[in-house]
């Protein structure tokens, strides 16, 4: 069978694909409340989202001891209701199937493999991914999720890859692995956060990636 060497652009998910903020946020605080802590305002949770869930939690107070059940009860009510509680950014789908005609599609998200797949297929935009790449293990480091979604990909040249993101882990988890990196402004990393992450192009609207991607792959083979 003949190696798929048309170009791979690899997304994040929570703040690029869907807005999850709301969801999210709910099932922290439900979590919180679970394991005995106040649950923090929104406007605090929501200045950091990105991170591991043990991460978030343990920045808004919840003491170290807790963390393990805390995670546990997010887990729980992310499943039950918070993944549920998010949209697909508008134009996205469309661009989406413009990308999937000639590139290669996959995601590289903190997420869970099997949350995020489970997120995916439930706002339905699953199959747009010919890879579902994710933490797993307990590893939640961006740059190791980046190249296990090159690996899951059969090793693609990485001078044709993309990664598109909208927080600094990204930006950084792409070029760590020699991948070209697009930022993203309509997700949750501030403009200065990701101007400070240097990625090598920014955009500010869905439908602008395809144009992006085109122009990100061309300096490519300059």
């Amino acid at each position: 069978m003949t190696a798929d060497r048309r170009p791979a652009i690899l997304f994040d998910v929570d703040g690029t694909i869907l807005d999850s903020a709301p969801g999210i946020i709910a099932s922290l605080q439900a979590a919180m409340a679970d394991v005995g802590v106040p649950p923090a305002p929104e406007q605090q949770l929501r200045s950091d989202l990105g991170p591991p869930p043990g991460i978030m939690l343990a920045q808004v107070g919840v003491p170290e001891p807790l963390i393990e059940d805390a995670v546990r009860a997010y887990r729980r009510h992310y499943a039950e209701s918070g993944m549920h509680n998010a949209r697909v950014y508008d134009g996205l789908p469309d661009a989406l199937t413009r990308l999937g005609r000639d590139h290669r599609l996959a995601t590289a998200t903190m997420k869970l493999i099997d949350t995020a797949t489970a997120f995916l297929t439930q706002h339905g935009i699953r199959d747009h991914f010919e890879v579902i790449g994710g933490a797993r293990d307990g590893n939640f480091d961006k740059s190791a999720i980046v190249a296990a979604t090159r690996t899951a990909l059969d090793h693609p040249d990485a001078a044709t890859m993309i990664m598109v993101g909208d927080r600094h882990s990204d930006i950084t988890g792409g070029r760590v692995n020699g991948m070209r990196t697009l930022a993203v402004t309509w997700g949750y990393g501030s403009r200065a956060e990701l101007e400070s992450s240097a990625p090598d192009l920014i955009i500010d609207r869905p439908d602008q990636l395809p144009e992006a991607a085109e122009e990100l792959l061309a300096r490519a083979s300059a």
